[in-house]
């Protein structure tokens, strides 16, 4: 494959931004091995959100990376996820999120076998605690708790929150360091800390790693204000999908029905194509470049436009805009290609008692 059809796969939807291209072709040039990276907080069950980010990983074993998961126990451990059970975590690591990541990577068109699971307890010692401190001696106060922000949590409440919290940043990026990856890949969430990692990384490891933020969801809620306020159009992160908001989130081993009631009830004003959820999930888990099946087939009455098949995102956005294309008739449509597409997912869980367990965990 030659170097800039390498690139392309790696930059390409739903791939937002990477830190930096030129930085990127020039590893490829020199024949630099990509070792990549992309991690996790075991905090419960995997949604649509959170599986565009896995399933980019399909293009970059098209591009000859060596791809990982990194199950990340410790810190859903500090930030006192599932109870701060750190035996269960562990459980859910192993049983749940690492064998559906894998199986979502195939989705796309990778390889499941070729994604290896790392889970951070298994791999920390003393030598990566040495790198969280050179981290840390590294990186200023200001620019970690500004980082804190990736774990959900609001940095200007900093004195009534555990010391530990404070180590999270530090310890994401030492294990980018630590296992010697030179391609982090998160969604745009993540930036803060993968730029902490660029800054100290000469002094800390002796290279700069570069970083690949996909594409984040929308979640499937209507705004707490509407319309948005311009001066929050740039701030996506504020709407993502999110386990947090009853309603947000379509997890990836959801049973049909569930299904089919959280995309009939999304918000879908109709013509608003500036944020609109629903064309977000049809731009992204129909028209991603990573898939094969590039189209969506609308099945209506004739008196109501007939059937249409829309082969690019641009014409199906346009017909949305102009009306020719209901709210309802796009979530139809939209619904069956997900339900679809996850059935090898809840083929997969069926039957597995760590989701029960998890399921309960999460709700109780």
């Amino acid at each position: 494959m030659d170097e800039k059809t390498r690139v392309e796969l790696i930059t390409r939807k739903p791939t937002t931004e990477f830190l930096t291209e030129e930085e990127l072709k020039t590893s490829i040039s020199t024949g630099v091995p990509l070792k990549h990276y992309i991690g996790f907080e075991v905090s419960g069950r995997i949604h649509l959100g959170t599986a565009l980010s896995i399933m980019k990983m399909a293009d970059l074993q098209r591009a000859g990376v060596a791809t990982s998961i990194f199950l990340a126990d410790y810190h859903t451990w500090i930030n006192n996820k599932l109870g701060g059970d750190l035996d269960f975590i562990r459980r859910v690591a192993k049983e749940y999120f690492g064998k559906i990541a894998s199986e979502l990577v195939e989705l796309a068109g990778g390889k499941k076998e070729q994604v290896k699971q790392v889970l951070a307890s298994d791999i920390y010692d003393n030598d990566y605690w040495a790198t969280v401190v050179k981290v840390a001696k590294n990186t200023t106060l200001s620019r970690t708790l500004r980082s804190m922000t990736i774990m959900g949590r609001n940095a200007d409440k900093t004195k009534s929150m555990p010391t530990a919290w404070a180590l999270y940043p530090m310890m994401q990026a030492a294990d980018i360091f630590f296992q010697g990856i030179n391609l982090a890949h998160s969604g745009m969430d993540q930036r803060k800390i993968h730029v902490v990692a660029r800054e100290a990384g000469m002094k800390v490891a002796g290279y700069k790693p570069m970083a690949l933020h996909c594409q984040m969801l929308l979640g499937l809620h209507k705004p707490a204000v509407w319309p948005v306020p311009k001066d929050k159009e740039d701030r996506w992160a504020m709407f993502k999908m999110s386990k947090s908001v009853t309603g947000s989130a379509v997890y990836v081993d959801d049973s049909e029905k569930e299904i089919r009631k959280k995309i009939k009830d999304a918000f879908c004003p109709e013509k608003e194509i500036e944020y609109n959820p629903v064309l977000d999930w049809v731009e992204h888990l129909v028209f991603s470049p990573m898939f094969k099946d590039r189209e969506l087939e609308i099945i209506r009455p004739k008196k109501f436009g007939g059937e249409v098949t829309y082969r690019t995102f641009e014409s199906l956005q346009k017909d949305f805009k102009a009306g020719k294309l209901h709210p309802m008739d796009l979530k139809i449509a939209l619904t069956d290609r997900i339900v679809t597409m996850l059935e090898p997912i809840r083929s997969a869980v069926k039957g597995s008692k760590i989701v029960g367990e998890l399921t309960e965990r999460i709700t109780r």
